[in-house]
């Protein structure tokens, strides 16, 4: 026969059995929410976000400064400028991009004459830009306005 602290105990394990249970469910429940989530957000399914749009002047000066530093690490490695911007490719830039507004090359000057190398890279038609001059020089951006 059950004594009511007999009952009592038995009331607690089935209280504790289904407690357990319960937080197996919500255990299981949320690994199969987790894992649709994770097949959703497959690279298949993914969307870059886009790019914001950049004017032709950032761009044109994000290019002479990337060109730039270009130089630059040619300059360490040779101890000499490159004579012209194709000696950069492909160890130090993957290709040599084109004036935005123009679609030509860009100019690049090396002057030696001084003992020590200077270098200017600019756009081949500054007032494209509405500018009197657009270059970088020595690591310097220059736009004159007009």
């Amino acid at each position: 026969m059950l004594t009511s602290g007999g009952i009592t105990h038995i009331m607690h394990k089935h209280k504790l059995r289904l407690f357990v249970a319960g937080i197996i469910l919500i255990t299981i429940a949320v690994t199969v929410y987790v894992t649709l989530l994770y097949r959703q957000g497959a690279e298949s399914n993914y969307t870059p976000p886009p790019q914001p749009a950049v004017s032709p002047r950032e761009k044109a000066g994000s290019d002479l400064q990337n060109l730039a530093r270009a130089v630059e690490a040619y300059f360490i490695k040779n101890m000499a400028y490159p004579q012209h911007l194709e000696l950069l490719i492909p160890e130090f830039i993957e290709r040599v991009d084109s004036d935005p507004l123009s679609g030509k090359p860009y100019l690049y000057n090396l002057d030696t004459t001084k003992g020590t190398g200077r270098y200017r890279i600019s756009v081949p038609d500054a007032k494209l830009y509405n500018a009197k001059e657009f270059y970088l020089e020595d690591g310097n951006l220059v736009q004159n306005q007009l």
